[in-house]
């Protein structure tokens, strides 16, 4: 399997969720960001972006793991953890998932390193029903500095800044289940 850069999202302020942090709310017998871990770390590099807890976050993987907070204040958003990941991904192929979509297809990551065709491409997954923007793969080198630029003008918003690239939606097979996405407590099985 081709290695990249895997950027876990899991920096937010968790205000749908009550403020807590959810990549460490446990699941299964197991902190929300393990099951991406278990599922898509080997082989690649991995950098989580996190605001808080940022040694619980550390203490979940291998030391190779970095933890790299926002750089800009008051939670700006998934875009911000993206950028402050990226100085430190070691490959230009950047693969993002964020920490709430646990069951994701095992076969994700490289579907979404094998639908990009050229560096300016980014593709993202399309789960049947919408555009999940927050799985996403694209070049560290080619958009790092617009990337940086959108925020710099106050963009926040992921489809914003996604509305003038070149972006391929990717489809993988799985189970209604695998797309969920627990952002909210009613989404969180009971």
């Amino acid at each position: 399997m081709p290695v990249c850069s895997l950027i876990l999202l899991a920096g937010g302020a968790g205000r749908r969720m009550g403020g807590v942090d959810k990549g460490l709310l446990p699941l299964e017998g197991q902190p929300l960001i393990s099951h991406l871990l278990s599922r898509f770390a080997g082989g690649h590099q991995v950098l989580i972006s996190a605001n808080r807890n940022q040694l619980a976050y550390h203490a979940l993987g291998s030391p190779d793991i970095k933890v790299c907070p926002d750089l800009r204040p008051d939670f700006p958003g998934p875009l911000a953890g993206i950028e402050a990941c990226l100085p430190f991904a070691q490959h230009d192929r950047c693969v993002v998932l964020p920490c709430d979509m646990p069951w994701l297809p095992e076969n994700l990551v490289q579907a979404l390193l094998d639908a990009r065709h050229d560096r300016a491409q980014i593709s993202t997954l399309h789960d049947g029903e919408r555009r999940q923007p927050l799985c996403m793969a694209f070049s560290r080198r080619h958009w790092a500095n617009n990337l940086r630029d959108y925020l710099d003008h106050g963009g926040r918003s992921v489809h914003g800044w996604l509305d003038d690239k070149p972006v391929i939606d990717v489809r993988v097979k799985g189970k209604a289940r695998d797309f969920d996405n627990l952002n909210t407590p009613d989404a969180w099985p009971h």
